[in-house]
């Protein structure tokens, strides 16, 4: 369904309306959005970076959240929410955006060459999830990361104009690995929602029954569970590592910052031996830096 929506409809005003159309009120605010930066696994946006590609980053960052936002936090009608982001997206690249977190995308995607089908990708991932709950295999899980992760690391090398289909391949690794990472860590806040990112098939092969995914501690088939979704992920990020000897200057800095992340996020697991129930598992700011600091020396290889 395609929503036909006046302009009044997106001035960011009043979000109270009596047709039920949504309206940029009904998104969060700017500030509201950027903040969470501060909480995901990665640097996002490094403050060594020069302002002007920081600006590019946040723009993105900006618009992931908001979609995410539409389509696992929204009240009301998510699907008309996702559809109206859609139609803004399309105004972002004319220029005519009325959502300002997509005016503040429009000079990126126009100064990028970031081209309208990877951006929506994130809108289409967020419209399955809210059809689609069980993946039942890892290639199953890996095609939703196609949508929901792998456009991230896109839009990023072309901020940093190196888009190209090596890279994208490397990057769609580590992105991919950076999503089933955040999936391991939300597992009992995803199954409050009636979602579940473990496949299925693993699930099985473990022992492992739905209602563990909110227990208070992780069962041991659960810990193994993780542990081997973990050490998948690990590889994968191992796999994508070579990006950030292909990346000099500035790219190579933020993308070896992302894999950092990730590398710390796997270890915060295995220093919580693989419980996300018992524990809060968040990678700690030195082990990022440590990793970090070889993944730029050593460009991702050792």
């Amino acid at each position: 369904m395609v929503l036909s929506l006046p302009d009044s409809a997106m001035s960011g005003g009043d979000s109270e309306n009596s047709d039920g159309m949504p309206r940029s009120g009904d998104f969060p605010r700017s500030a509201a959005v950027l903040a969470r930066m501060r909480s995901e696994n990665f640097p996002v946006a490094a403050r060594i970076l020069p302002h002007g590609l920081r600006r590019h980053l946040h723009a993105l960052y900006g618009f992931f959240r908001l979609v995410d936002y539409a389509g696992d936090e929204a009240p009301g009608n998510r699907a008309a929410l996702l559809d109206f982001l859609e139609i803004d997206l399309k105004r972002a690249y004319q220029g005519t955006a009325r959502i300002p977190m997509l005016r503040a995308l429009t000079p990126t995607v126009a100064e990028c060459a970031i081209p309208h089908e990877v951006l929506v990708k994130l809108i289409d991932a967020n419209r399955q999830d809210q059809q689609v709950r069980r993946y039942r295999s890892f290639p199953d899980l890996l095609d939703y990361c196609a949508l929901s992760a792998n456009p991230v690391g896109e839009a990023v090398l072309h901020v940093f104009g190196r888009a190209e289909p090596a890279l994208i391949t490397l990057s769609d690794r580590i992105c991919s690995a950076l999503q089933i990472l955040e999936h391991c860590q939300d597992i009992a806040e995803d199954y409050r929602q009636d979602r579940v990112y473990l496949p299925t098939d693993d699930m099985q092969r473990f022992g492992c029954e739905e209602p563990e995914l909110v227990a208070d501690r992780a069962s041991t088939m659960l810990c193994g569970l993780v542990k081997y979704e973990v050490d998948r992920a690990r590889r994968m990020l191992d796999a994508g590592a070579p990006l950030v000897r292909e990346l000099s200057g500035m790219a190579r800095i933020a993308v070896a910052g992302y894999v950092a992340g990730g590398r710390a996020t796997a270890a915060a697991f295995a220093a919580a031996k693989h419980d996300p129930l018992g524990f809060d598992v968040r990678p700690g700011r030195g082990r990022t830096f440590a990793e970090w600091g070889r993944l730029y020396v050593l460009g991702g290889i050792w």
